[in-house]
């Protein structure tokens, strides 16, 4: 179909719908000739047909001309069909209204701000603060900002962010863009008639997406505006950094893209099995990825009964339906924790359950030793309290 735009023939529009020249030959003739309710006879243009019943063939000046695609189409999909293509269009535009330069700064991408303002939150320690008070965003940042030496170079990106004139100028270029795109035409036309209004078309609709992208652009400037400029500046750090961990509790990118890997430590922990003997196991990451489904991973080295092997990127077994659920605050909340009680809690020495045992009968074949993780009962940490037993059994 998109060869058939750079063709040099006349076509038929007819409601918005393109119709090519049907080829002749006696089948396609007899063809139609047998199905005269699906042509339109006579010299002039064709009836109004609802959409429902539109003929695949009409017939104009003697002229058969066969259904194609709607010039809605041609819109819609130009996109994903030539992604390429449909970015030189919007570059050459911006560049037209003088849009192409840098006007917004750093991105504030919505999963990082999901990230800092709604999952950050729950997992803080907030000395002096009540417990269930859920934090506004100012005083997230502030409780950020006292644990990190943010650059000087991003208190200058908080000023040049909070000054909305360029957008408000970028928006006045784009007044003088049209906002509406004509009506197909209708009719018999050459091929280059046509395929100058969807150049039209496809302008005006690439600008009015640059236009509703500036309003929202200028609608977050002007929410930042009335947040301190040092806050700000956090914010920016974050977004450029990509990675923060505050109290066992951290985020990094995913290579370039907008993708994190959330995560939450256990710290330190013992567990005991059947006999009441002690095994001290070391910190551990549990993490998700705001990508696909949820599900619980230790993103270390690790060895555990609730994990089959010892070794990094695992899944734990929970035993749940949160791998089907998508990124959320409340999803990535609910699944980290059902990771860390996984491993700090779920351990039964009586029950024996998951997929090994901390102890064997003798001469019993195991993939996975903790022999050297026991520890005596008097051990330091244990004593002190510094180290907790997590499944301690009457």
């Amino acid at each position: 179909m998109w060869r058939c735009l750079e063709a040099d023939l006349e076509i038929l529009v007819h409601q918005g719908v393109l119709y090519l020249p049907l080829l002749l030959d006696p089948d396609i003739r007899r063809e139609t000739q047998h199905r005269p309710a699906q042509v339109s006879a006579g010299a002039g243009l064709p009836r109004n047909f609802p959409p429902e019943s539109r003929p695949p063939v009409l017939a104009v000046q003697d002229r058969l001309f066969v259904q194609a695609v709607s010039a809605s189409s041609l819109l819609d999909h130009y996109p994903r069909i030539f992604p390429q293509e449909h970015g030189n269009r919007r570059r050459l535009l911006l560049e037209q209204y003088s849009l192409a330069v840098d006007l917004w700064g750093l991105n504030l991408d919505p999963k990082l701000i999901t990230i800092v303002f709604y999952i950050l939150p729950h997992f803080l320690r907030r000395d002096g603060l009540p417990k269930r008070q859920r934090l506004g965003e100012g005083e997230v940042l502030d409780l950020i900002r006292e644990r990190l030496q943010v650059p000087r170079r991003f208190h200058q990106e908080a000023r040049r962010f909070l000054d909305v004139k360029p957008l408000q100028e970028a928006l006045e270029r784009l007044e003088t863009a049209p906002s509406e795109a004509k009506p197909p035409p209708e009719g018999l036309m050459p091929m280059a008639s046509w395929r100058a209004w969807w150049e039209e078309a496809l302008a005006v609709r690439l600008l009015a997406e640059e236009r509703t992208r500036l309003l929202k652009e200028l609608e977050d400037r002007e929410k930042w505006a009335a947040a301190q400029e040092s806050r700000l500046a956090v914010l920016l750090f974050l977004a450029d950094k990509g990675s923060l961990e505050m109290d066992g509790f951290g985020f990094t990118r995913l290579g370039k893209g907008r993708d994190y890997r959330i995560y939450k430590r256990t710290g330190p922990y013992a567990l005991q099995d059947f006999y009441g003997r002690l095994y001290l196991f070391p910190d551990c990451r549990v993490a998700v990825t705001t990508f696909g489904s949820l599900k619980p991973v230790v993103v270390d080295h690790y060895k555990h009964p609730f994990l089959r092997l010892h070794g990094s990127g695992q899944a734990i077994c929970v035993g749940s339906e949160s791998q089907y659920l998508a990124f959320s605050a409340k999803n990535v909340i609910q699944v980290l924790e059902e990771g860390i009680n996984a491993l700090l809690y779920s351990y039964n020495s009586r029950l024996r359950r998951g997929f090994h045992k901390l102890d064997s009968l003798p001469g019993m074949a195991r993939e996975v030793e903790f022999e050297d993780y026991r520890i005596p009962e008097d051990h330091p940490l244990i004593v002190s309290g510094q180290v907790i037993l997590k499944n301690r059994t009457a």
